[in-house]
């Protein structure tokens, strides 16, 4: 698992720009703030899976933050990982386009919160 972990922190290293520093200790919540939001997770996950052709476990997508925010990074992993080869020839575009979703969810949100702001 351990080479899994390097991985993960390498991908959230590189996606905030190495504006945030953790290690396998970090606990999730703590990776959050004006440099790395959820959605910025969500392509960190989307790239580990992509990277290594596993996937996280289903339950992972519908559980609530609350549930894995005060793991450490190395126990966030070990407990959603299933370290399963994909050999679905479409799972990394399945992948991409459920971050897309949320990206376009994400956007549409922000758009809608500006023109309320505007009247």
């Amino acid at each position: 698992m351990s080479y899994y972990v390097t991985s993960f922190i390498s991908i959230v290293h590189f996606i905030s720009d190495d504006l945030i520093q953790c290690d396998a200790t970090t606990r999730v919540v703590e990776l959050f703030g004006d440099e790395f939001d959820d959605l910025d997770f969500e392509l960190a996950l989307c790239c580990f899976e992509a990277t290594h052709k596993v996937a996280f476990a289903d339950r992972l997508w519908e559980s609530d933050a609350e549930e894995y925010e005060e793991m450490t990074i190395e126990e966030f992993l070990e407990a959603f990982v299933d370290a399963r080869e994909q050999r679905d020839p479409l799972f990394v575009t399945k992948r991409f386009l459920m971050f897309q979703e949320s990206l376009t969810k994400a956007l549409t949100d922000e758009a809608e919160g500006d023109q309320s702001e505007d009247y």
